[in-house]
């Protein structure tokens, strides 16, 4: 055997026992098996000791072997160890609150209800209007009729029972008191020369200019000098605003615009009056609810009638019910002096808070505010019906006048301002109901002779305020608070309670 043989047969057999070596040398438990750990001890360890050649060009098999035992963990190399990765690798985590899981009973509040049906997109009257759920067409579980839903047939049930009526109708049924005839007369016997006879020559004036963009009324539209006549020295500034008045109602009337440009025009109206009869106070009442709950409209058999409308609202959490009690926009009210005042003031001490107040509300700056003409306005194709709102006011109204035992002789005017269109109605009682006599138009904002009969009808109004409405007041409510003051007085759970009739 040559020499080289023998060499390369000594060579293989030191590599079987340093194999052999290597296999069977334990683990060392202090060494880290982490991957990344192995990594770095591999290569520090080739950067300490490169890598030596033996003779012949061939790798040294030592430092094979020793990093075969590296890669290892527990006898099972990094593949295999990789492809068992694999199988139970997880989706990568979201970063973020994780969402909430719903409830069972969140679940089933948005199911669909049984035969459900919906309204159909042709049947929808405004597109600036927010709709309720009644008005999608999903129902509406656990309330009565929704308000928006409620129309005057819905009245007739109530207590005490509203009806809507013509004077043609109203005449045939019972006699009309005295007192509702002669105002109903008033109000229709305005016809539309309405425009003083003082502006003849000015409306003249303005027609001939180089626009003639308007023609001027004709003679028939004028005023005649036998009718009531409107408050001397105030006949320019009335003129002043019905022109604006008209130019922003058209304008209202072109974009669609909200409630609240109307009710603008309608305080310019009631303001101006305030100005011409001192006597008279023109109060924003639109926050003032009904109240005690006692005179809030409820259904024959006991049962409220179920709102949606801001404060007056009424489901409670048991599911129970509670009574209408719609707020109108405005109202004109007698003005009191302060002996007046003052007397009020005593009668109401001497009862419980629940009846501190002449009218069918407690908020606080309109209890001392005789009422004695009641404004509910709405902007044109609105969803609700203002006539309603109306009545259940006017129903307060007349409740509360029965608990205070004070006459119900005169009639309570009210007024529907429905965009453009003005619509006066007499509410008043005949035999245990609250008939709603009307409408009677009282003139619109779309043209100037309409808008000088909404002035002169108001006029009329007025008048009626502050001379039989003002005689009556002094008559019932002041009769009745100085009977309160002269009555004994005894403290009960430090309340003040009268012996009184009209006390509880």
């Amino acid at each position: 055997m040559s020499a080289s043989a023998s060499a390369h047969a000594q060579i293989q057999a030191w590599i079987r026992e340093v194999a052999q070596e290597t296999l069977q040398r334990p683990t060392s438990p202090k060494k880290s098996t982490h991957p990344m750990r192995l990594r770095r001890c591999t290569s520090k360890s080739r950067a300490r000791q490169p890598l030596q050649e033996s003779s012949g060009n061939q790798r040294d098999p030592r430092i094979h072997l020793e990093k075969e035992a590296l890669q290892s963990e527990n006898g099972v190399s990094k593949r295999i160890r990789r492809a068992m990765d694999n199988d139970k690798q997880s989706p990568p985590k979201k970063r973020g609150r994780p969402p909430k899981q719903p409830t069972a009973e969140a679940s089933t509040a948005f199911d669909k209800p049984p035969n459900l049906q919906l309204r159909p997109k042709s049947q929808v009257t405004s597109l600036n209007s927010s709709p309720t759920r009644s008005k999608k067409g999903l129902p509406n579980p656990g309330y009565a009729k929704p308000d928006a839903a409620l129309g005057m047939n819905d009245l007739r049930s109530c207590q005490p029972q509203v009806f809507r009526m013509d004077i043609a109708r109203a005449r045939k049924s019972d006699p009309i008191p005295p007192a509702v005839e002669t105002l109903y007369k008033k109000l229709t016997g305005v016809k539309h020369a309405c425009i003083p006879s003082g502006l003849k020559a000015i409306y003249h004036t303005e027609t001939d200019t180089p626009s003639k963009s308007r023609d001027a009324p004709a003679d028939e539209d004028f005023l005649p000098h036998t009718a009531k006549q409107y408050p001397s020295g105030r006949i320019s500034r009335i003129k002043q605003s019905v022109d604006q008045i008209q130019h922003d109602a058209d304008w209202n009337h072109g974009v669609k615009a909200h409630e609240r440009n109307w009710g603008k025009l309608v305080s310019v109206i009631l303001f101006d009056y305030e100005i011409f009869q001192p006597d008279i106070l023109a109060v924003n009442v639109e926050t003032c609810s009904i109240a005690p709950g006692i005179i809030r409209l409820v259904s024959s058999t006991g049962e409220p009638i179920a709102t949606e409308e801001n404060s007056t609202t009424v489901t409670t959490e048991g599911g129970k019910l509670t009574p209408v009690g719609r707020m109108i926009d405005w109202a004109l009210a007698l003005r009191l002096n302060d002996d007046e005042s003052m007397l009020v003031n005593r009668a109401f001490g001497t009862v419980e808070y629940v009846w501190r107040s002449m009218n069918q509300s407690l908020t606080d700056f309109i209890r001392e505010c005789p009422i004695f003409v009641d404004l509910e306005l709405k902007k044109e194709l609105s969803l609700r019906d203002p006539e309603v709102q109306l009545a259940v006011w006017a129903s307060a109204g007349l409740l509360k006048k029965r608990q205070m035992q004070w006459s119900t002789e005169l009639p309570m005017p009210g007024i529907v301002v429905d965009g453009h269109m003005w619509a006066s109605y007499l509410f008043f009682e005949q035999n245990e109901k609250l008939i709603m006599l009307g409408p009677i138009s009282i003139g619109n904002t779309s043209t100037r002779q309409g808008t000088w009969q909404v002035y002169y009808q108001l006029m009329h109004l007025v008048d009626w305020g502050v001379t039989v409405y003002r005689e009556w007041f002094e008559r019932e409510v002041l009769g009745w608070a100085r009977t309160c003051i002269e009555m004994p007085t005894v403290d009960v759970e430090d309340r003040r309670i009268a012996y009184s009739p009209y006390c509880q």
